[in-house]
């Protein structure tokens, strides 16, 4: 969806004069970056079709609920998005959780999008304990604050012109907006404000990881993307981290079932062979079989996501068959790219700086403050 700040203005002013729920949108996001200070969008909500704001700037209490389109129901009477809510107070509330910024409306074909704009150091404080913890030494949250600033400087000027720069989920970074938020991450994200790791005269996309079961991989085996600073480097102290080894025993029909729900022709397998490993040992493809002579070619991250990111934790396995049972056997959790979560805090815990731990992890990069 590409939608124009005029329209954005023009509804929002006609909704603040008939219901006082919507302020008028502030300044641009270039604008609003004063100090030079990154603004970032945030896709928090997408697919629902009713939504209760609270804290809105001059109206409390919202109820926003979508009948199709681009037309709502905004406290019982129509309206029209985009919508958008600013906070009367520190906070404003999307049911019981709060959250920092500005808070955005929009449909699509599923129902209301909800969009939170803030700053980008307010968005960092509110994702830390969401991917690691805050109780950690600090250099390790330090590093974190700093992959993860750079991360969404990344994302941000990949996806320009789009409504949002990232989504809160795995599939960017997690943000559940500011019930999160700690002195801890405060601090680490204070400390390093504004750090952005660069390679070659652009920010590095600094992908992380839970931990890497002792050596992570490099990009070109994952995505077949050669980035220079995503290589495969020893990360030694995996060994703490609570899935460097795993087991996983499923048996021949749910794998069969979930294959069939992922849209996959086959039947319930007969043998699963890995095919082909990358020089770390991780699998990199590998051939299923049914009883029926159907044969079928995967990936390893195409296998974990269709078992699921959560059950098969890594590709860095093995797997064996007995009886009606497939039992994978592995070490590492995550795609095995860029920092290891897990090696950052043993690092740290070791006496290594944060700025260390980024150079161990992404080759060739250089820390550059930016605002």
């Amino acid at each position: 969806m590409d939608l124009k700040r005029t329209r954005l203005l023009f509804v929002c002013l006609l909704i603040s004069l008939a219901f006082f729920g919507c302020a008028a949108p502030g300044p641009s996001r270039q604008d609003k970056a004063a100090g030079r200070e990154e603004m970032i969008r945030v896709l928090v909500l997408k697919g629902i079709e009713e939504i209760e704001i609270r804290g809105a700037e001059g109206a409390g209490h919202v109820w926003v609920r979508h009948l199709g389109g681009n037309a709502v129901m905004l406290n019982g009477e129509k309206a029209s998005l985009p919508l958008r809510f600013s906070p009367s107070a520190e906070f404003i509330y999307i049911g019981k959780r709060p959250y920092r910024g500005v808070l955005e409306i929009y449909a699509d074909e599923d129902g209301l999008v909800v969009i939170d704009e803030m700053p980008l150091e307010d968005y960092l404080v509110g994702i830390i304990n969401n991917e690691i913890s805050s109780k950690w030494p600090i250099d390790a949250i330090k590093a974190q604050a700093v992959v993860a600033r750079t991360y969404a400087i990344y994302k941000k000027r990949k996806r320009e012109g789009s409504l949002y720069d990232l989504t809160a989920t795995h599939m960017d970074q997690v943000y559940t907006g500011a019930a999160v938020e700690d002195a801890a991450s405060m601090l680490a994200v204070t400390e390093t404000s504004g750090e952005v790791l660069f390679y070659d005269g652009a920010p590095a996309l600094t992908v992380y990881h839970s931990n890497a079961g002792g050596m992570t991989e490099s990009s070109k085996h994952v995505w077949s993307i050669d980035y220079p600073y995503l290589r495969a480097v020893k990360s030694r102290h995996d060994k703490g981290a609570p899935n460097f080894r795993w087991e996983l025993a499923l048996s021949a029909r749910t794998i069969g079932d979930m294959l069939a729900g992922a849209g996959y022709g086959i039947g319930i397998p007969r043998s699963i062979k890995i095919k082909e490993k990358t020089p770390t040992g991780r699998v990199k493809a590998l051939v299923i079989r049914d009883g029926q002579g159907g044969e079928l070619t995967l990936s390893g991250e195409e296998l974990r996501k269709v078992l699921g990111y959560g059950m098969l934790k890594s590709t860095l396995f093995r797997v064996k068959k007995r009886g009606s049972t497939f039992t994978f056997r592995g070490r590492g959790s995550g795609h095995g790219v860029g920092l290891s979560q897990w090696g950052a805090k043993g690092m740290a815990e070791e006496g290594y700086s944060y700025r260390k731990i980024l150079k161990h992890y992404y080759s060739g990069t250089f820390i550059r403050k930016i605002y």
